[in-house]
């Protein structure tokens, strides 16, 4: 099966409840599995936020001293607050996982956070395609996902919502990647205002096939 990269890029139900204030993300902290993996990181690697949010994971990354291309369905507008040397080392793209141009064997890092829950199974299926393409041979992965539990929960948010099995994810990820570690995550965050108590799961894979 495939999805219309076309009708997908129409304003998103996320978009619109950005836009109508129905929610808002405050936290610049990292995530935890990047503040976890950074030490693998190097001044001047080149790294992909996927789904970024309000850039928490691309400004840290940014102010390491790495190159950062990111990407959302929704621009929310954070990049005009950094200063100017932190903002060169960014580039934002408005786009869906089918629109956005994947540069192929580029990156030392793919960071997937909190993301894949909102794609469908098609959609993530094709995802961990373009990570496999985009990754270098010596790059990882870093996923943290939620199996229940998300900001978008709230009743008035109508988001489609996935809920993936983390054996569906580890076999997906290991078709493509010899080292897949899992850990299971939080059941409350700190930094996030979720709607109900959450379930995640944070996943380093490194060695791509």
């Amino acid at each position: 099966r495939e999805f219309n990269s076309k009708l997908d890029m129409q304003k998103h139900k996320w978009e619109k409840a950005w836009e109508e204030k129905k929610f808002s993300i405050e936290t610049l902290v990292p995530s935890i599995l990047v503040s976890k993996y950074e030490y693998q990181l190097h001044k001047g690697d080149c790294i992909l936020d996927v789904g970024c949010g309000n850039g928490r994971n691309s400004i840290y990354l940014a102010q390491k001293g790495m190159y950062v291309d990111c990407f959302d369905v929704t621009d929310l507008q954070w990049l005009k607050n950094l200063t100017p040397d932190i903002r060169s080392q960014i580039h934002f793209t408005k786009a869906t996982i089918a629109e956005y141009p994947y540069k192929k064997l580029h990156y030392s890092a793919i960071i997937v956070a909190r993301v894949i829950q909102y794609l469908s199974p098609v959609e993530l299926d094709f995802l961990i395609s373009k990570i496999a393409l985009a990754l270098k041979k010596d790059g990882f992965l870093l996923l943290s996902f939620n199996t229940r539990g998300g900001i978008f929960n709230k009743k008035e948010i109508d988001v489609p919502v996935y809920s993936h099995s983390v054996e569906y994810v580890e076999t997906s990820l290991r078709k493509i990647f010899k080292n897949v570690v899992i850990i299971e995550g939080s059941k409350k965050s700190k930094h996030v205002n979720y709607v109900d108590d959450i379930l995640t799961f944070d996943i380093y894979a490194s060695d791509v096939i």
